[in-house]
């Protein structure tokens, strides 16, 4: 008898995490995006981001990405993020999010730096796990570059510290 119960008792607990949904535990989110510049010398810059997230509660996510940023020169950004869902899942779900990392530069004459790009968008299911996103932000992404100059009597080579400032629009999906 007292099988019976423990073999009962060990059923309902399996049982009940059934109807029960389990968020996602791992997400990852792709899009490309362009900006506005807001500072002098302007540079509209291009970006393409890949990151992937690990779901610590259905609202909080934490995650790292990587991708492609192009102002000047090509960059290539290293990336933690985190993104905070505003509200339960709905039609539209809206979110913040921040990423903060360090841009490597894949040219000889470049060094990449510091990246901060806090932003506010939101979610809209479209499939299963698919999701379309849409944000607008902030980007902040300081590099240095080599410039040159030849000219008939001189040559000079100097280094030059940017920092570009952009609002920046973004979309893709999340799956």
């Amino acid at each position: 008898m007292k099988r019976l119960i423990f073999i009962l008792l060990l059923s309902a607990i399996h049982l009940s995490g059934f109807g029960q949904k389990k968020p996602q535990q791992f997400t990852l989110s792709t899009g490309i995006g362009t900006g506005i510049a807001i500072d002098s010398p302007s540079r509209t810059p291009l970006l393409w981001q890949l990151c992937g997230y690990y779901n610590v509660s259905r609202r909080f996510s934490v995650g790292a990405g990587t991708g492609i940023s192009i102002y000047e020169k090509t960059l290539l950004p290293l990336f933690a993020d985190v993104k905070y869902k505003l509200t339960k899942p709905h039609l539209f779900t809206p979110y913040l999010n921040c990423g903060i990392g360090y841009s490597v530069a894949l040219s000889a004459d470049c060094n990449g730096g510091f990246l901060f790009s806090p932003g506010i968008g939101t979610e809209i299911p479209v499939y299963k796990k698919m999701k379309l996103f849409v944000s607008i932000g902030y980007e902040y992404q300081r590099l240095e570059r080599i410039k040159k100059y030849k000219g008939e009597y001189l040559s000079a080579e100097f280094s030059e510290e940017l920092r570009h400032n952009s609002i920046t629009f973004r979309a893709g999906i999340t799956f």
